[in-house]
């Protein structure tokens, strides 16, 4: 699975996950820091990223959008650092779960997903 995670979210994560075999990136990796969410969107729609963000408002409406016109679309997982499960630093908690759902999920239809 490719992952871009979102800024919100610990880089370190991204880390994590390429530790345990997993593809995935931060936008402070690839440095799309402080950059508007469409353009966030549209490079992991590029790269065949599934998204990992907190910002459920904005990332729902921009796929519903995008959706709607018919352009190419990649899923999204949202999560709350607050309720990551288990114990250990978020960086690692949030790794668990999303490493966790890719092998519930192998094959993630495009859509809004909570793991």
């Amino acid at each position: 699975m490719k992952w871009l995670l979102d800024e919100m979210l610990p880089a370190r994560a991204a880390e994590l996950l390429r530790d345990v075999g997993e593809d995935a990136v931060s936008v402070v990796d690839i440095g799309l820091t402080a950059t508007a969410d469409d353009t966030v969107y549209e490079w992991a729609v590029h790269e065949r990223r599934l998204v990992v963000t907190e910002n459920f408002a904005d990332y729902a409406t921009l796929l519903r959008e995008r959706q709607v016109e018919g352009r190419e679309c990649v899923p999204i997982v949202f999560v709350r650092r607050g309720r990551l499960p288990g114990r250990g630093a978020p960086p690692q908690r949030l790794t668990n779960k999303l490493v966790a759902w890719a092998r519930a999920n192998p094959e993630p239809v495009v859509g809004l997903h909570w793991p």
